[in-house]
């Protein structure tokens, strides 16, 4: 099962976001991942433009969770789908 985690702020979230994403900001996921993921889900980390998922990404996966993150984020997301 892949899972897509918009890890902005909730206000950020809330201005818009790609469908069928849920919002855990990352500050929560660096705190506590064994909240809202477990080791046997992959989940697809985004930020605004990409750099704070992938350094998550990269830190969660060293705790052997399954992460990637999205390319260049919500904002190429827009982009690839203006119409949305």
């Amino acid at each position: 099962m892949r899972i897509l985690i918009d890890i902005r702020e909730a206000h950020e979230y809330k201005m818009g976001h790609i469908p069928n994403s849920i919002n855990v900001c990352k500050d929560l996921l660096e705190l506590v991942p064994e909240k809202y993921l477990n080791k046997k889900d992959t989940y697809i980390l985004y930020c605004d433009s990409g750099p704070n998922s992938l350094k998550l990404s990269n830190a969660l996966n060293k705790e052997g969770y399954h992460t990637t993150s999205l390319k260049g984020g919500y904002s190429k997301w827009l982009k690839d789908n203006p119409t949305l």
